[in-house]
C-alpha cells in the first residue's frame, strides 16, 4: 500500500444527487472507462484492492465509494470537510481527515460505515501512514504543524529518542531561508493558473529558464526566493513537553514539525518501502519548501530540509517512490515532476511532462504516474522508476455539450494495489462534469500494428504482406504476430499462423489468395508483460471475372396503378447464382423487391405496382470468381387525371364530335381531379376552331388542392357559333415536380349558341 497526500479541493459541479449506502461487487473493466461523480469538490483518493473499491473524499462533507469500473456504489455522509485519506495496511479501514470537525474518522471498508472518530483539537488536512501511526498536517489558531495519531501506542518505545538517526549529520539549516507568511488553511488549493489570495504575490527574481515568463498561467509566487538551499535538518530530539493526549485508545501528539515553522498544513507522503520516513511540503506556496522526517521512533525527527529547490513553486502533489528513496513532487513550475533523494533532498532525476504539473502517484511496483493541468497536451504520463522515458500517455479529450477540454484535477491520481489500473479524477475547464476515469493496463506501452500489402492483386497470384510493431518500449525477443485472412470464401477468417517479429519490430510473409474481391489480412499481437495487445489490417482487392447481367420491363410507360413485369438476367458466374431485384420510386427509398436464385435460363422475374416513375436494378453481389454487377432500367408512370365540364344546357354533335352546348354568355366550369403531390399544379390548355383548324388560345397552371382537385371557370364569348376545346395536363417538371411522366386528359369540346 502506498499512502500519500493530495492537494486541496478544486471546485466541481454537482451532476449526481444520491446513491445508496451499500457495497456492490464489481467486475474488472475490460477497457478504459469513465463515470460521472456525485461531487462538487475533490480532496483525495485511495484504492482498496481487497474490496475492489475507490474512496474519494470531497469537501461536500462526504466520501464517495466507486467500483473498479468507476460507478458510484455508495456515499458516506456526515464527514465534515472530508480531506486527506489513508488506507490501513490490511485494507480494513479508511481514515479520513475532517478539518471541519478537528478529527480523523475511521471507516470500515467492508460495511462502508464510520466505526470511530478521533478528536484532535486541530484541523487535519493531509494524511500519511507508517506502520500503525497516522501522520497529519494540520492548522490551528493561525499556525500549522505536523501531528501524529498512534493507533497502537503499546508497541511504541517506552522512552522517546533523544538522538537523530545515525545517517543524519548534525548541521544547521540555512539562516537565510525565509519563513513564509501563514496562509488561510481553510481555502482550497488553486489551479496553476490562479494566484492564491492568502499568499504574497511578489515576483521571484530567478524565474526558472524552462518556464515561460509571459504565460498568464505561471504559478503564483509568495516571496522572493533565496538561493536553493539543501541541507540535512538539525538534530531535534522529541521534546518531553510536546503535547500528547489519549483519544479513543489512540495517542495524539501535536507540534512534531521540529524547529521548522509551516505556513499552512503541510502535504505528506509515505511508502511501505521505507516506513521510517515521512516527506512533507508546503502546498501552493512559492518558492517551494520540503522537509523529510525520520519516524522510526514513533516521533518525527527532522532528517533533511530544502528551500526553493529547482526554483519550484505552487506545489500541487507529493509522493514517495515505492522503495522510499525518492521524494516526488508535482508543482506548477518547473514543467517536470521533480525527484529528490530522501536522505538529503538533493536532486535525484526528473520525470518530464508538460506545463503545470499537478499530480504524481506511485504504483506498488514502482511505476510512476505524472499528471498535468493541460488542455491541449496529454494529461497523464507513465514512467518506469528512475527513467525519464515515457511508457505511455493518456489524453482525456473533451466532455459535455458543447465540448470543453477535460483536465486532471490537482492530485487526482491513484493506483490499484496490483498496478493493473490507474484511477484519475477530471473536470472540464469550468470545474464541471467531475469524472472518475479508470485506466486499464497503465504500466504497459501501447502497441501499434501496421500492415502493408499491394492495394490490388490478381487472383491465384503470390503477394507479399509485411508489417511492423511499434511502441515506446522495445518488444521482447521472440515476439510473434498471428495473421488471419478474411475473404468471401471464409468470412469468419482463416488462420495463416504465427509470424516472427524481427528485432526492429518488422515482420513479413507471402500468400496466394484464390478468392477474388476484398481480401483482408489482419495481424494481431497478443501483448506481453510490458505491452498492450494490438492489431492492424490491410485490404487487398483481388481481381475477379467480369459478370454479365441485364434487366428489362414489359413496357416503357405505365398507367397510374398498373403493374410492371420486371425480368433480371444473370450470365455465367462462379458458385453464386443469386440475383436481387430492387425498385426505387421517384422521390422514394430504394427497396429490395426479391432476392433469389435465377432459373435455368438465368432469369428472375418479379411484378411491381407503379404509382410514380420508377428505376429497377438487377444486382449480383459477386462471388469468389465473378465480380459484382448491377444494371438499371427506368420506366415512366402516368398520373391519374380526369376533367369534368359543367354549366352547359345540353350536349350534341357537330359532325361526328360530341360537344357541350352553352349559351353564348354562359360561363363554363372545368373540374380537374389529379393524383396529388405536394406543390403540384395542373395545366389547362384552351384552343379555338377557326376556318377548319384548331388554334391555341392559351395555357395556364392552377394549383391542386390537397384533395387533388382544381376548379376553373371560363366566361362565355358573348357571340354564337364559337367552337372551343379544353384539356387538363400534368407536365413533368413544369407542374411542380418530376415524380411522374407527362399525362393529359382527352379534349373536351364546347359549342356556344344564342
Amino acid at each position: 500500500m502506498l499512502t500519500r497526500h493530495v492537494a486541496g479541493g478544486t471546485a466541481l459541479s454537482v451532476l449526481l444527487a444520491t446513491a445508496s449506502l451499500l457495497g456492490v461487487a464489481a467486475e474488472p473493466a475490460a477497457a478504459d472507462s469513465a463515470a460521472t461523480l456525485p461531487i462538487t469538490s475533490y480532496s483525495d483518493m485511495v484504492v482498496d484492492g481487497a474490496h475492489r473499491r475507490v474512496f474519494i473524499s470531497t469537501t461536500d462533507n462526504k466520501v464517495v465509494v466507486a467500483d473498479y469500473n468507476g460507478k458510484t456504489v455508495a456515499q458516506i455522509t456526515s464527514e465534515p470537510g472530508a480531506a486527506g485519506l489513508v488506507l490501513s495496511a490490511d485494507s480494513s479501514t479508511v481514515y479520513v481527515a475532517l478539518p471541519k470537525a478537528d478529527a480523523i474518522s475511521a471507516i470500515d471498508t467492508a460495511t462502508l460505515r464510520e466505526t470511530a472518530r478521533y478528536p484532535l483539537g486541530v484541523a487535519p488536512r493531509h494524511l500519511a501512514m507508517t506502520r500503525h501511526t497516522i501522520w497529519f498536517g494540520y492548522a490551528a489558531d493561525g499556525s500549522a504543524d505536523l501531528g501524529s495519531l498512534d493507533l497502537d501506542p503499546e508497541t511504541d518505545p517506552t522512552t522517546p529518542p533523544t538522538t537523530p538517526p545515525p545517517t543524519t549529520p548534525p548541521t544547521t539549516p540555512p539562516t537565510d531561508a525565509p519563513t513564509p507568511t501563514p496562509t488561510d488553511t481553510t481555502a482550497p488549493s488553486p489551479s496553476p493558473s490562479d494566484t492564491p489570495s492568502d499568499t504574497p504575490t511578489d515576483t521571484p527574481t530567478d524565474t526558472p529558464s524552462d518556464t515561460p515568463t509571459d504565460s498568464p498561467s505561471d504559478p503564483p509566487v509568495t516571496t522572493s526566493p533565496t538561493p536553493d538551499a539543501t541541507t540535512p535538518a538539525p538534530p531535534a530530539p522529541f521534546a518531553a513537553d510536546t503535547p500528547t493526549r489519549t483519544t479513543n485508545g489512540a495517542v495524539v501528539t501535536l507540534g512534531q514539525g521540529g524547529p521548522h515553522t509551516w505556513s499552512t498544513a503541510p502535504m505528506l507522503a509515505s511508502s511501505p518501502g521505507n516506513p521510517d520516513v515521512v516527506a512533507a511540503g508546503t502546498p501552493v506556496q512559492s518558492p517551494m519548501e520540503l522537509q523529510v522526517y525520520n519516524v522510526s521512533s514513533g516521533h518525527a525527527e527532522p532528517q533533511a530540509y530544502r528551500w526553493n529547490a529547482n526554483n519550484a513553486g505552487n506545489m500541487q502533489d507529493i509522493a514517495l517512490s515505492a522503495d522510499g528513496k525518492q521524494v516526488l513532487v508535482a508543482s506548477g513550475a518547473p514543467y517536470f515532476q521533480q525527484a529528490y533523494r530522501t536522505s538529503d533532498l538533493a536532486d535525484d532525476g526528473r520525470y518530464t511532462t508538460e506545463a503545470y504539473p499537478n499530480a504524481v502517484a506511485v504504483a506498488p511496483d514502482g511505476t510512476i504516474a505524472a499528471g498535468i493541468d493541460g488542455a491541449y497536451e496529454p494529461d497523464v504520463y507513465i514512467f518506469r522508476p528512475r527513467s525519464d522515458h515515457r511508457v505511455r500517455t493518456y489524453d482525456f479529450g473533451v466532455v459535455g455539450n458543447p465540448g470543453t477540454a477535460s483536465a486532471l484535477v490537482a492530485g487526482g491520481l491513484a493506483w490499484a494495489p496490483d498496478s493493473s489500473r490507474l484511477f484519475a479524477v477530471t473536470a472540464d475547464v469550468y470545474g464541471q462534469h467531475p469524472t472518475l476515469r479508470v485506466l486499464t493496463d497503465p504500466t504497459k506501452s501501447v502497441t501499434a500494428v501496421t500492415v502493408s500489402a499491394p492495394s490490388t492483386a490478381k487472383r491465384a497470384t503470390k503477394i507479399t504482406v509485411s508489417g511492423k510493431l511499434t511502441a515506446t518500449t522495445a518488444f521482447p525477443a521472440g515476439a510473434k504476430v498471428t495473421v488471419t485472412r478474411t475473404d468471401l470464401t471464409s468470412p469468419k477468417g482463416t488462420s495463416l499462423g504465427a509470424k516472427s517479429v524481427a528485432a526492429n519490430g518488422t515482420f513479413s510473409f507471402t500468400d496466394t489468395p484464390t478468392t477474388g474481391g476484398g481480401v483482408t489480412y489482419t495481424a494481431t499481437y497478443a501483448g506481453d508483460a510490458t505491452h498492450t495487445a494490438g492489431s492492424g489490417k490491410r485490404v487487398v482487392q483481388v481481381s475477379r471475372l467480369a459478370t454479365a447481367a441485364s434487366v428489362k420491363t414489359n413496357r416503357a410507360t405505365y398507367a397510374y396503378g398498373s403493374t410492371a413485369t420486371v425480368t433480371g438476367h444473370l450470365g455465367k458466374t462462379g458458385k453464386s447464382r443469386v440475383l436481387s431485384i430492387w425498385a426505387q420510386p421517384a422521390g422514394g427509398q430504394k427497396k429490395l423487391v426479391k432476392s433469389a436464385k435465377v432459373n435455368a435460363a438465368g432469369d428472375l422475374k418479379v411484378t411491381y405496382r407503379l404509382s410514380r416513375n420508377t428505376t429497377f436494378w438487377a444486382s449480383f453481389a459477386g462471388d469468389a470468381v465473378s465480380a459484382p454487377k448491377s444494371v438499371a432500367r427506368s420506366v415512366g408512370t402516368q398520373v391519374s387525371v380526369s376533367l369534368a365540364v359543367s354549366g352547359n344546357y345540353g350536349k350534341g354533335k357537330v359532325g361526328s364530335t360530341s360537344y357541350y352546348w352553352f349559351h353564348k354568355k354562359k360561363s363554363a366550369l372545368f373540374t380537374t381531379h389529379m393524383t396529388y403531390a405536394n406543390g403540384r399544379s395542373q395545366r389547362l390548355d384552351l384552343q379555338v376552331y377557326y376556318k377548319g383548324r384548331w388554334y391555341s388560345s392559351g395555357s395556364e397552371y392552377f394549383r391542386l388542392a390537397i384533395t387533388g382537385t382544381s376548379r376553373v371557370g371560363l366566361a362565355g364569348p358573348g357571340e354564337s357559333g364559337i367552337r372551343a376545346r379544353v384539356r387538363a395536363v400534368y407536365v413533368k417538371g413544369s407542374s411542380g415536380d418530376r415524380l411522374n411522366t407527362t399525362t393529359s386528359t382527352g379534349w373536351k369540346y364546347l359549342y356556344y349558341t344564342n
